[in-house]
Formats: C-alpha cells, structure tokens, sequence
C-alpha cells in the first residue's frame, strides 16, 4: 500500500511514527517553529530559571499542552507535573522554595482553579515565597477564533475581574493581552517576584492569545531581580551602639531563607553572646543543641530583654505588651516595618532594610571595635543558665509520653533522633521544636503564621521535588491532614516518585480552638462542658486506610512503648523501598 503511493507517502509515515524525533531535529534547525503566545511562554519560563511546572490543568491548556506534547528539547522547557489539587500545586511550590531556593511556577484551570490559590497563595503572601502563579481565562471571544467558547462553561465561568481574587495576596499582576507579550510578561513576573521582599506574582492567560502565533518581532527581554543594599553608615553605627551597650539582648527571627542558609547568624550570636528566638520561623537557622539557641516561643525571655533585635519579622512576640517599656527593638530584613499588615504597632526604635545576611555582616564589622566594652561572658553565662532550665522542662515532657500515653514532646523527640540530621520537617500542628534535636540548619520549617490549614504535606512534596536526596517527613494535626486533599498529596506522591513521610497527629479535635477558647473563657461554659462545641473531629477514621489505598507503608500507633520501632518502619518504607509512608500517631 505504501509503495503504491510513493516516496512522499513513505516519508509522510515515518514522520508520524518519529513525530517528536523530527520535531527535535526541526527546532535546532528553526527555533520559530515554536511560535506560539504559549510556546514563548514556556521557553521564557526556562529562560528565567524556572524548572518545574506545577500544573492542574482544564479547558484553556490545550495550546500548553500542544507545545508540551511537540517540544523534545525538554531542557529548554520547564517539566510539567500534573497535580491533582490546585491547593496542593501552590502548597508544592512553597515548600520547593523553601528546600532549594528555586522559583515554581503554577497553573491552574480559570477562576475556580484560581479560587482553590487562594488560601495557599495568602501563606506565601505572608511567608514572603516567590513563585509564580498562572491560571487560564475563559475565552473572550464567542466565535471565528482558535480557542473560542464552545461549551457552557466558557460563558458561565467569565468574570468582571478575575484578577481580583488574589490581588491583595500578589506584589504583580496582569492579563496577557497579546502574543507577543508572552516572553516580556514571564520575564517581568519572574524578577518581581523574586525581587525583595519576596512574594507571589499572578499573570492570566486567556485561550485564544496562548494559542496565537507571535507575528510581531520585540526585543528579547531582559529584566533582572533586584537585590537589597546594605542600610546607611550611620544607621548601622547607631545599631552598633545599641547591641554594645544592651545588657541582656536577644535576637528574634521569623521570615529566614531557603535552607535556613544564614551561618551569618550563627557567628553573629556566638561571637557576641546573644540567644536567638526562632518565632513561627520559615526555616530554622540555629540547631536546637547550639548554646545561643534560646527555643521557639519569645514569651520567657523577651520580659527581661533591654534590646530586641528582630529579623524578617512581622510579629516579633505576643501579646503586644509583653515587653518592657523601655525596652529598644531594631527590626532588620527586607521590609523591616511589614508594610503588608494593614494594622500593626510593635515597636521599632531603629529599622534597617537589608539582606539578613550582608546586614549582619556589615553590623559585625563595626561590633568588633566594641567588643572590649560588650559584657559578653555574662550574657552566655545567663543564656546557658537559662538552657539548662528549658532542657529540664522539656525532658519533663518528654518522660511523661513516654509512660500511659504518647504526647506531642516525646514524639518529637523520637522523631528527631531516628531521622537524623539529613530529615527535613515540615510542620503543621505536628512536632514541636523544643523537644526536638535538631544538629543543622534548615531541617525544620514551621507553618505560615496567615494559618491557612492544608499546607504541610503539599510542602513537603515540593521539598522533595527540590530536594530529593533528603528524608522529608510531613508531622501534622488530624484536622490539617484532612485540609490537605490527601488523596491528592498520596496520589501525587505515587505518581511522581516523591516519597515522603507523613505523620497524623491524632487528637481527635482542633486543638488550636479549644486552646483558645478556653484562653478567653477560662471559666465559661465551653471548658465545663464535657464535650467543647465545634472543635472535635471524632470519631476518627482509619487514616492509614487513606494512605494505603495508595500503596504507602502505613501503621497506626497507640502505645509509647511501640513509637520509635514504628518510626523506625515507617523511615525505612521511605529510605530503602522508595516508597511513602504514613504514620498516626494517637495523641493524648
């Protein structure tokens, strides 16, 4: 049959048997083949450092599919990774961030894919995490055009400003308009929001522009992030001065860096003699069995502070007036007054905007000349006295889970010590850091204080895509697990070799409303009550069912006395066998 036909038949069968081969040799010969508002789009996405597209696709990816599909060159593409929730794609991005330093770029389908950001878009808005968000819009256009409406949800999804959903949570957003504002638009995105402070951009691509060729030839864009200089001489002399003369300083530190990769601050602490607080930290900086590490909660300490020194935060301690009146605060990093809190009054006497890293250093510098005059031995004298004293605390705790039944102390403390120094933890209502053995930097990432639950297993996904040799363990409430689309977590886990340990910390209710509850009626009728309104979750389904069904290791844990073996399985399903596992954990 085919030689009836011909040499162009011949040729024509080959070319749809080797279709992506041609293509390949096509593009080295003639880039312009992947001429697309869509193929720019993906090629500028790589161009700007992104590697990874955390995608939940629909009805306006067809022109990013086709490319996709077309492209064998995939190192001048991002890879696309099909996420099966739009929360745990934004969740993915913010813990691969924080795990490699990297931007990821999301895309989700429309306005009700953009509705399933929100929540994690409003954590990363607060956590300060680059990465750029993308979502699909309904077609404009009823007829004539490639990628015009054709079925009814087209009408019933366009909205008046779509946009509007997310802007308070971006630094950047816009609508692609043409074709060839494709390159520009990511290049732009991309620097915004990689530019400090950091923080998430949104940028709309409806179907008929991704699906148009660029006929119009514009400069190839060059946009660089920009970078935060050192805060003027004087400035850092009267900090200087400050941190000389203050008798019992400390540091507090809440935003940190990918990987907690600020040895800046270990040295500055060391070299002076001052207890860091790492408060609702992104990722901790100081290991817990270093000396200058004064624990997770600012309460015990920041009462007798004369100097607090506050890095990337935005709430340095609580409640407001814990401090001393005449105590002094300078606040360091990239916004020092949080200029994104619509309301709020902590204190500032000196604010230095700086890079955490280069600003310490130069703060250093000008130390080292008053250093004579620093009482520094008597400040490592009170802050060991004072370790000494939080480490009797925590064995306390940590001895009483080990007896009837196992709490959050002891768990932690299990957990730490059988995952090791290359564990990355991510938690949600899950571990606590004071019980913990941490012996590095960058091992255990706290939940964004905007509270938006859901978010510790899909970062920890994201984590092991940024970093796949390491041991990443999800430590998480029952109430956030159920937040987290965990079937979608599971099945993403299975479908993209990304095992993890998931750990359910089972109590049955929420903890954090009780808790609360009972902080503002201590003696009302909710604490009498036998059963507290609205804060429980019992009973309790067989949450390893849910994991198993996706082929994880999966055990359940009631006794102290059966935890650390348990941990010890569960560690060796996700070490050895490659495989992800869950643990729940029975919580008293």
């Amino acid at each position: 049959m085919i030689l009836l036909f011909g040499t162009k038949t011949i040729i024509y069968v080959i070319i749809q048997f080797n279709k992506n081969l041609i293509w390949g040799l096509l593009m080295k010969l003639d880039p312009s083949l992947l001429d697309t508002a869509a193929a720019k789009l993906l090629l500028q996405l790589k161009d700007s450092g992104v590697d990874y597209v955390l995608a939940n696709s629909g009805t306006d990816f067809p022109p990013l599919i086709e490319v996709f599909s077309l492209a064998s060159e995939k190192h001048r593409l991002p890879t696309p990774l099909a996420i099966f929730h739009e929360s745990v794609a934004i969740g993915m991005a913010h813990g691969y961030y924080l795990a490699s330093g990297k931007m990821a770029a999301v895309i989700v389908h429309v306005n009700v894919g953009l509705a399933n950001c929100t929540m994690g878009l409003i954590n990363a808005a607060k956590s300060q995490i680059p990465l750029l968000l993308m979502s699909g819009r309904t077609p404009a256009t009823e007829t004539s055009r490639l990628g015009s409406r054709v079925t009814p949800i087209h009408w019933g999804q366009e909205m008046y400003d779509q946009a509007s959903m997310v802007r308070e949570s971006v630094k950047w957003e816009y609508e692609l308009r043409f074709p060839e504002q494709a390159e520009t638009a990511i290049a732009r995105a991309s620097a915004i929001a990689q530019s400090p402070p950091h923080g998430p951009v949104y940028l709309s691509l409806p179907r008929e522009v991704l699906a148009e060729p660029v006929a119009l030839s514009l400069p190839v864009p060059v946009t660089a992030s920009a970078t935060l200089g050192l805060p003027q001489i004087d400035q850092l002399e009267k900090a200087a001065e400050m941190v000389a003369f203050a008798k019992d300083p400390i540091i507090v530190l809440q935003r940190s860096v990918p990987q907690g990769n600020l040895p800046e601050l270990v040295k500055f602490a060391e070299d002076y003699s001052i207890p860091v607080v790492e408060f609702w930290t992104t990722a901790n900086v100081m290991p817990t069995t270093h000396e200058m590490h004064a624990g997770f909660d600012p309460g015990p300490i920041v009462v007798d502070a004369d100097l607090v020194v506050c890095l990337g935060t935005s709430v340095p301690w609580t409640p407001i007036d814990l401090v001393n009146a005449n105590t002094k605060v300078i606040a360091m990093g990239a916004d020092p007054l949080d200029s994104s809190t619509p309301y709020r009054s902590f204190r500032c006497d000196l604010a230095l905007q700086s890079d955490l890293g280069s600003g310490l250093t130069a703060l250093s510098k000008l130390l080292k000349c008053r250093k004579s005059r620093m009482n520094i031995e008597e400040r490592r004298t009170k802050q060991l006295a004072r370790r000494e004293n939080t480490t009797k605390q925590a064995d306390l705790a940590i001895t009483a889970g080990q007896t009837k039944s196992i709490n959050h102390a002891y768990a932690s403390r299990v957990l730490s010590e059988e995952a090791g120094s290359d564990a990355l933890f991510f938690s949600e209502l899950g571990v606590i850091g004071s019980a913990m053995s941490l012996t590095k930097s960058g091992q255990l990432y706290w939940t964004p204080h905007s509270g938006g639950l859901g978010w510790g297993v899909p970062a920890a996904l994201g984590a092991k895509l940024g970093s796949p040799e390491k041991t990443v363990i999800a430590t998480v409430g029952d109430g956030s697990y159920m937040f987290a689309n965990p079937t979608a977590c599971h099945q993403v886990s299975v479908t993209h070799d990304l095992p993890i340990l998931t750990v359910v910390f089972n109590n049955g209710r929420w903890q954090a409303v009780q808790r609360a509850t009972l902080g503002m009626y201590p003696d009302g009728n909710a604490a009498a009550s036998n059963v507290m309104p609205l804060t429980q979750l019992g009973p309790s389904p067989d949450y390893t069912m849910i994991a198993a069904a996706h082929g994880a290791f999966a055990e359940k844990v009631k006794d102290p006395i059966h935890l650390r073996s348990a941990v010890q399985r569960a560690l060796k399903a996700v070490r050895v066998d490659r495989r992800q596992a869950l643990l729940e954990i029975c919580i008293s």
